[in-house]
Protein backbone atom coordinates (compact mmCIF):
# COMPACT_ATOMS: atom_id res chain seq x y z
CA UNK A 1 0.00 0.00 0.00
CA UNK A 2 1.38 3.86 -0.85
CA UNK A 3 2.49 5.64 1.80
CA UNK A 4 2.91 9.22 1.53
CA UNK A 5 5.57 10.93 4.24
CA UNK A 6 4.62 14.14 5.04
CA UNK A 7 7.86 15.51 5.66
CA UNK A 8 9.92 16.85 2.66
CA UNK A 9 12.85 15.26 1.23
CA UNK A 10 14.86 18.40 1.07
CA UNK A 11 14.06 18.86 5.03
CA UNK A 12 15.23 15.49 5.27
CA UNK A 13 18.58 15.56 3.37
CA UNK A 14 19.37 18.97 5.22
CA UNK A 15 18.49 16.91 8.60
CA UNK A 16 21.19 14.51 7.56
CA UNK A 17 23.66 16.54 6.62
CA UNK A 18 24.13 18.26 9.77
CA UNK A 19 24.17 15.42 11.78
CA UNK A 20 27.20 14.17 9.70
CA UNK A 21 28.46 17.24 10.77
CA UNK A 22 28.09 17.14 13.89
CA UNK A 23 29.21 13.95 14.14
CA UNK A 24 32.42 15.21 12.84
CA UNK A 25 32.74 17.63 15.36
CA UNK A 26 32.38 15.51 18.12
CA UNK A 27 29.32 16.79 19.50
CA UNK A 28 26.54 13.89 19.88
CA UNK A 29 22.92 14.18 18.59
CA UNK A 30 19.93 13.39 21.28
CA UNK A 31 18.35 10.18 19.71
CA UNK A 32 14.30 11.50 21.25
CA UNK A 33 11.09 10.45 18.56
CA UNK A 34 10.34 13.04 16.90
CA UNK A 35 7.06 15.02 17.89
CA UNK A 36 4.01 13.80 15.60
CA UNK A 37 3.51 15.69 12.91
CA UNK A 38 0.09 17.95 13.42
CA UNK A 39 -2.10 17.75 10.02
CA UNK A 40 -3.73 20.54 8.65
CA UNK A 41 -7.37 20.98 6.87
CA UNK A 42 -5.84 19.81 3.98
CA UNK A 43 -4.33 17.00 5.04
CA UNK A 44 -7.12 16.37 7.59
CA UNK A 45 -9.10 16.05 4.28
CA UNK A 46 -6.77 13.75 2.13
CA UNK A 47 -6.56 11.58 5.06
CA UNK A 48 -10.14 11.03 5.63
CA UNK A 49 -10.54 10.69 2.22
CA UNK A 50 -7.73 8.03 1.86
CA UNK A 51 -9.12 6.10 5.02
CA UNK A 52 -12.53 5.54 3.56
CA UNK A 53 -11.11 4.41 -0.09
CA UNK A 54 -8.85 1.62 2.14
CA UNK A 55 -11.84 1.05 4.08
CA UNK A 56 -14.13 0.45 0.93
CA UNK A 57 -11.57 -0.98 -1.03
CA UNK A 58 -11.84 -3.99 1.51
CA UNK A 59 -15.46 -4.53 2.52
CA UNK A 60 -16.30 -4.45 -1.28
CA UNK A 61 -13.73 -7.12 -2.23
CA UNK A 62 -15.46 -10.50 -2.07
CA UNK A 63 -13.41 -13.18 -4.03
CA UNK A 64 -16.05 -16.03 -3.82
CA UNK A 65 -18.85 -14.03 -5.30
CA UNK A 66 -21.52 -15.43 -6.95
CA UNK A 67 -21.29 -14.13 -10.83
CA UNK A 68 -24.57 -14.24 -12.02
CA UNK A 69 -25.44 -12.25 -8.68
CA UNK A 70 -26.03 -8.54 -10.57
CA UNK A 71 -24.28 -6.96 -7.12
CA UNK A 72 -21.56 -8.82 -8.18
CA UNK A 73 -19.91 -6.88 -10.94
CA UNK A 74 -20.55 -3.35 -9.03
CA UNK A 75 -18.92 -4.55 -6.05
CA UNK A 76 -16.18 -5.83 -8.00
CA UNK A 77 -15.83 -1.72 -9.60
CA UNK A 78 -16.39 -0.45 -5.94
CA UNK A 79 -13.32 -1.99 -5.15
CA UNK A 80 -11.25 -1.29 -8.11
CA UNK A 81 -12.10 2.42 -8.27
CA UNK A 82 -11.23 2.51 -4.45
CA UNK A 83 -7.90 1.27 -4.89
CA UNK A 84 -7.69 3.63 -7.54
CA UNK A 85 -8.80 6.96 -5.34
CA UNK A 86 -6.54 5.91 -2.64
CA UNK A 87 -3.62 6.07 -5.01
CA UNK A 88 -4.94 9.33 -6.21
CA UNK A 89 -5.27 10.33 -2.37
CA UNK A 90 -1.62 9.20 -1.56
CA UNK A 91 -2.33 6.71 0.33
CA UNK A 92 -2.54 6.46 4.06
CA UNK A 93 -0.20 8.39 6.05
CA UNK A 94 2.39 6.19 8.12
CA UNK A 95 4.31 7.82 10.97
CA UNK A 96 7.53 6.76 11.07
CA UNK A 97 8.29 7.77 14.25
CA UNK A 98 5.33 5.28 15.61
CA UNK A 99 7.29 2.40 15.09
CA UNK A 100 6.15 -1.23 16.35
CA UNK A 101 8.00 -2.47 19.95
CA UNK A 102 10.68 -5.18 19.29
CA UNK A 103 7.78 -7.57 21.89
CA UNK A 104 5.35 -6.51 19.63
CA UNK A 105 3.72 -9.61 17.94
CA UNK A 106 3.58 -9.77 13.99
CA UNK A 107 0.38 -10.59 12.24
CA UNK A 108 -1.06 -12.17 9.03
CA UNK A 109 -3.76 -11.39 6.57
CA UNK A 110 -6.31 -14.01 6.17
CA UNK A 111 -6.27 -16.08 3.43
CA UNK A 112 -9.41 -15.48 1.00
CA UNK A 113 -12.34 -17.48 2.39
CA UNK A 114 -11.21 -17.36 6.20
CA UNK A 115 -13.83 -14.36 6.78
CA UNK A 116 -16.95 -13.88 5.08
CA UNK A 117 -17.37 -11.31 3.25
CA UNK A 118 -19.16 -7.96 4.29
CA UNK A 119 -23.04 -8.00 2.86
CA UNK A 120 -23.99 -5.92 0.30
CA UNK A 121 -26.18 -3.56 3.06
CA UNK A 122 -22.89 -2.80 4.11
CA UNK A 123 -21.02 -1.96 1.36
CA UNK A 124 -23.85 0.71 -0.16
CA UNK A 125 -24.12 1.85 3.63
CA UNK A 126 -20.34 2.33 3.47
CA UNK A 127 -20.34 4.32 0.26
CA UNK A 128 -22.92 7.02 0.84
CA UNK A 129 -21.35 7.53 4.45
CA UNK A 130 -18.27 8.09 2.08
CA UNK A 131 -19.76 9.76 -0.70
CA UNK A 132 -21.32 12.08 2.30
CA UNK A 133 -17.90 12.75 4.06
CA UNK A 134 -16.28 13.75 0.64
CA UNK A 135 -18.62 16.16 -0.29
CA UNK A 136 -18.44 17.79 3.07
CA UNK A 137 -14.51 18.35 2.87
CA UNK A 138 -14.77 18.95 -0.85
CA UNK A 139 -17.10 21.94 0.31
CA UNK A 140 -14.57 23.19 2.54
CA UNK A 141 -10.97 21.93 2.10
CA UNK A 142 -8.70 25.23 1.59
CA UNK A 143 -6.77 23.75 -1.52
CA UNK A 144 -8.89 24.18 -4.72
CA UNK A 145 -7.36 20.77 -6.68
CA UNK A 146 -8.10 18.30 -3.60
CA UNK A 147 -11.87 19.96 -3.33
CA UNK A 148 -12.16 18.73 -6.82
CA UNK A 149 -10.70 15.23 -6.63
CA UNK A 150 -12.96 14.76 -3.51
CA UNK A 151 -16.19 16.12 -5.35
CA UNK A 152 -15.43 13.33 -8.39
CA UNK A 153 -15.19 10.84 -6.11
CA UNK A 154 -18.66 12.02 -4.09
CA UNK A 155 -20.09 11.76 -7.51
CA UNK A 156 -19.00 8.09 -7.77
CA UNK A 157 -19.46 6.66 -5.02
CA UNK A 158 -23.18 8.16 -4.53
CA UNK A 159 -23.50 6.81 -8.28
CA UNK A 160 -22.37 3.00 -7.24
CA UNK A 161 -24.33 2.88 -4.25
CA UNK A 162 -27.40 4.06 -6.00
CA UNK A 163 -26.52 1.59 -8.94
CA UNK A 164 -25.30 -1.55 -5.82
CA UNK A 165 -28.79 -0.92 -4.12
CA UNK A 166 -30.51 -1.03 -7.02
CA UNK A 167 -29.09 -4.60 -7.85
CA UNK A 168 -29.34 -5.84 -4.44
CA UNK A 169 -32.28 -5.21 -1.57
CA UNK A 170 -31.52 -1.71 0.41
CA UNK A 171 -33.03 1.64 -0.64
CA UNK A 172 -31.33 3.48 -3.49
CA UNK A 173 -29.32 6.42 -1.84
CA UNK A 174 -30.82 10.13 -2.61
CA UNK A 175 -29.30 12.75 -4.98
CA UNK A 176 -28.50 16.06 -3.10
CA UNK A 177 -31.60 18.25 -4.09
CA UNK A 178 -30.60 21.12 -6.49
CA UNK A 179 -30.89 24.65 -4.83
CA UNK A 180 -30.85 27.43 -7.75
CA UNK A 181 -28.02 29.72 -6.79
CA UNK A 182 -29.70 33.73 -5.92
CA UNK A 183 -25.33 34.67 -6.81
CA UNK A 184 -22.49 33.62 -8.70
CA UNK A 185 -20.06 31.60 -5.94
CA UNK A 186 -16.79 33.49 -5.08
CA UNK A 187 -13.47 32.68 -7.17
CA UNK A 188 -15.54 31.74 -10.46
CA UNK A 189 -14.07 34.04 -12.98
CA UNK A 190 -16.97 35.66 -14.82
CA UNK A 191 -15.95 34.39 -18.18
CA UNK A 192 -16.35 30.75 -16.69
CA UNK A 193 -19.86 31.40 -15.18
CA UNK A 194 -20.44 32.42 -18.79
CA UNK A 195 -19.24 29.21 -20.09
CA UNK A 196 -21.52 27.08 -17.81
CA UNK A 197 -24.61 29.37 -19.13
CA UNK A 198 -23.74 28.42 -22.63
CA UNK A 199 -22.89 24.59 -21.85
CA UNK A 200 -26.43 23.99 -19.91
CA UNK A 201 -28.05 26.30 -22.68
CA UNK A 202 -26.44 23.84 -25.50
CA UNK A 203 -27.53 20.73 -23.35
CA UNK A 204 -30.96 21.92 -23.19
CA UNK A 205 -30.89 22.76 -27.33
CA UNK A 206 -29.26 19.36 -27.83
CA UNK A 207 -32.09 17.33 -25.42
CA UNK A 208 -34.92 19.18 -27.69
CA UNK A 209 -33.71 18.35 -30.72
CA UNK A 210 -33.83 14.85 -29.24
CA UNK A 211 -36.83 14.56 -28.22
CA UNK A 212 -38.39 16.12 -31.50
CA UNK A 213 -36.55 12.76 -32.99
CA UNK A 214 -37.88 10.29 -30.84
CA UNK A 215 -40.61 8.87 -29.40
CA UNK A 216 -42.23 7.25 -26.13
CA UNK A 217 -39.78 7.28 -23.48
CA UNK A 218 -36.72 8.29 -25.00
CA UNK A 219 -39.00 11.60 -25.80
CA UNK A 220 -40.11 12.09 -22.68
CA UNK A 221 -37.15 11.57 -20.86
CA UNK A 222 -35.32 14.17 -23.18
CA UNK A 223 -37.89 16.75 -22.62
CA UNK A 224 -37.76 16.44 -19.20
CA UNK A 225 -33.84 16.80 -19.36
CA UNK A 226 -34.18 19.87 -21.32
CA UNK A 227 -36.42 21.27 -19.18
CA UNK A 228 -34.35 21.00 -16.28
CA UNK A 229 -30.93 22.53 -18.02
CA UNK A 230 -33.21 25.22 -19.72
CA UNK A 231 -33.97 26.10 -15.87
CA UNK A 232 -30.60 25.82 -15.23
CA UNK A 233 -28.78 27.73 -17.97
CA UNK A 234 -31.51 30.65 -16.76
CA UNK A 235 -30.66 30.46 -12.89
CA UNK A 236 -27.15 30.97 -13.43
CA UNK A 237 -27.41 33.38 -16.01
CA UNK A 238 -28.93 35.36 -13.32
CA UNK A 239 -26.80 34.77 -10.99
CA UNK A 240 -23.99 35.91 -12.91
CA UNK A 241 -25.64 39.14 -13.48
CA UNK A 242 -25.58 38.25 -17.61
CA UNK A 243 -29.32 37.43 -18.24
CA UNK A 244 -30.56 39.37 -21.37
CA UNK A 245 -27.98 41.56 -21.53
CA UNK A 246 -25.01 41.77 -24.36
CA UNK A 247 -22.79 39.27 -22.51
CA UNK A 248 -25.56 36.73 -22.06
CA UNK A 249 -24.05 33.51 -24.20
CA UNK A 250 -27.04 31.89 -25.46
CA UNK A 251 -27.83 31.19 -28.87
CA UNK A 252 -31.03 29.77 -30.61
CA UNK A 253 -29.08 26.76 -32.22
CA UNK A 254 -26.23 24.52 -31.52
CA UNK A 255 -24.23 22.34 -33.68
CA UNK A 256 -25.41 18.77 -32.91
CA UNK A 257 -24.07 15.40 -34.62
CA UNK A 258 -26.35 13.74 -37.38
CA UNK A 259 -28.00 10.30 -36.98
CA UNK A 260 -30.16 11.50 -33.87
CA UNK A 261 -32.86 9.56 -35.66
CA UNK A 262 -31.01 6.60 -34.30
CA UNK A 263 -31.89 5.88 -30.48
CA UNK A 264 -27.89 4.72 -29.98
CA UNK A 265 -26.87 8.01 -31.54
CA UNK A 266 -29.26 10.16 -29.13
CA UNK A 267 -28.13 8.18 -26.34
CA UNK A 268 -24.55 8.90 -26.64
CA UNK A 269 -25.31 12.43 -27.53
CA UNK A 270 -27.00 12.30 -24.06
CA UNK A 271 -24.23 10.91 -22.08
CA UNK A 272 -22.02 13.14 -24.13
CA UNK A 273 -23.74 16.58 -22.65
CA UNK A 274 -23.82 15.03 -18.90
CA UNK A 275 -20.32 14.08 -19.13
CA UNK A 276 -18.97 17.54 -20.56
CA UNK A 277 -21.35 19.38 -17.89
CA UNK A 278 -19.94 17.02 -15.09
CA UNK A 279 -16.49 18.28 -16.18
CA UNK A 280 -17.70 21.83 -16.63
CA UNK A 281 -18.76 21.92 -13.10
CA UNK A 282 -15.59 20.21 -11.53
CA UNK A 283 -13.49 22.34 -12.81
CA UNK A 284 -15.65 25.57 -11.16
CA UNK A 285 -14.90 23.19 -7.59
CA UNK A 286 -11.50 24.08 -8.18
CA UNK A 287 -11.73 27.39 -8.61
CA UNK A 288 -14.30 28.51 -6.61
CA UNK A 289 -13.89 29.52 -2.59
CA UNK A 290 -14.50 26.99 0.03
CA UNK A 291 -18.04 27.36 1.71
CA UNK A 292 -19.04 28.47 -2.04
CA UNK A 293 -18.56 25.04 -3.67
CA UNK A 294 -22.02 23.11 -2.78
CA UNK A 295 -24.17 24.04 -5.52
CA UNK A 296 -21.30 23.20 -7.86
CA UNK A 297 -20.39 19.60 -6.03
CA UNK A 298 -23.97 18.58 -6.44
CA UNK A 299 -24.64 19.61 -9.98
CA UNK A 300 -21.40 17.22 -10.89
CA UNK A 301 -23.14 14.04 -8.59
CA UNK A 302 -26.45 14.99 -11.14
CA UNK A 303 -24.72 15.05 -14.42
CA UNK A 304 -22.71 11.88 -13.33
CA UNK A 305 -26.20 9.98 -12.13
CA UNK A 306 -27.48 11.37 -15.74
CA UNK A 307 -24.86 10.30 -17.45
CA UNK A 308 -25.27 6.74 -16.27
CA UNK A 309 -29.00 6.68 -16.82
CA UNK A 310 -27.95 7.08 -20.34
CA UNK A 311 -25.92 4.01 -20.58
CA UNK A 312 -22.43 6.00 -19.74
CA UNK A 313 -20.17 3.26 -17.93
CA UNK A 314 -18.96 4.25 -14.31
CA UNK A 315 -15.67 6.28 -14.23
CA UNK A 316 -13.68 6.28 -11.64
CA UNK A 317 -12.85 10.05 -11.36
CA UNK A 318 -16.40 11.71 -13.19
CA UNK A 319 -15.43 15.09 -14.09
CA UNK A 320 -11.82 14.70 -14.55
Amino acid sequence: MATRPLTSVRALVATVALAGLLAGCGVRLETEAPAPLTPDATESARQRGSADALSLEVLASDPAADPANPATAVRATVAAHAGEHLLALGGVYADSAASPSPSSTATTDPAPGEVAAASTDAVVTQLTQSAANARADAETVPDGALARLLASIAAERLLLARQLAGAATPAVPELPGLVAPDQAPAGVPASALSALVAAEDEAAYGYEVIAAKQSETMRANALARAAVHRSRAQDWAVAAGISRTGLDPRRTAYALPAGLEDPATAATLAQTMEQSLAATYAALVASADPDARTPLIDALAEATNEAATWGAPTPPFPGL
